[in-house]
């Protein structure tokens, strides 16, 4: 089964019914029928810190009516992790890739990135940690303009929804 972690835009797609929404809503159709699995990270709810409460809800109560989007723990960092929180210390490889991470996507700010700029960074790490086969966005402003050097140096295949569920059905065969 081809294992999928979506970033939250995919989550707004779907829930508010936005450019790639008919993608993530036959991704969901396909998790439905156990041919992918999708997870969200962690770090979820730190992207939607700054969503206005109405779509924030609806992002939430979207979610909830689809339980087959499981959730995965991310690394546990310092300013960023909850004290009981589910997030996990990880390996020397793990932390070596998150570093990378930082320097692909935080040029210049790897050290001091703020909370909610090291999101994506907790994303695709959380990502790894999981071992799933691709990291499902849309934003290409930061990951998916650098997928090429994100795969290169980290082994983490970025695509769009759109490439998802092209990926998802090539698998079906």
């Amino acid at each position: 089964m081809l294992r999928l972690t979506l970033d939250t835009n995919c989550v707004i797609h779907g829930a508010q019914a936005q450019e790639y929404g008919p993608q993530i809503d036959e991704l969901v159709e396909l998790a439905g029928g156990g041919q992918v699995g999708l997870w969200i990270t962690e770090a979820f709810p730190v992207d939607q810190e700054t969503a206005p409460p109405d779509k924030h809800q609806r992002n939430l109560a979207w979610l909830s009516a689809r339980p087959t989007i499981g959730r995965i723990p991310g690394p546990c960092r310092r300013g960023y992790s909850g004290r009981d929180g589910p997030d996990l210390r990880t390996d020397a490889a793990t932390a070596a890739a998150d570093a990378a991470l930082r320097e692909i996507l935080l040029p210049g700010k790897a050290t001091v990135a703020s909370r909610r700029k090291i999101t994506d960074v907790q994303h695709l790490t959380a990502h790894l940690i999981a071992g799933h086969d691709a990291f499902v966005t849309s934003d290409h402003d930061d990951m998916l303009d650098k997928a090429e050097a994100i795969h290169r140096r980290t082994g983490i295949v970025v695509v769009d929804p759109l490439e998802a569920v092209q990926m998802a059905h090539s698998q079906a065969v």
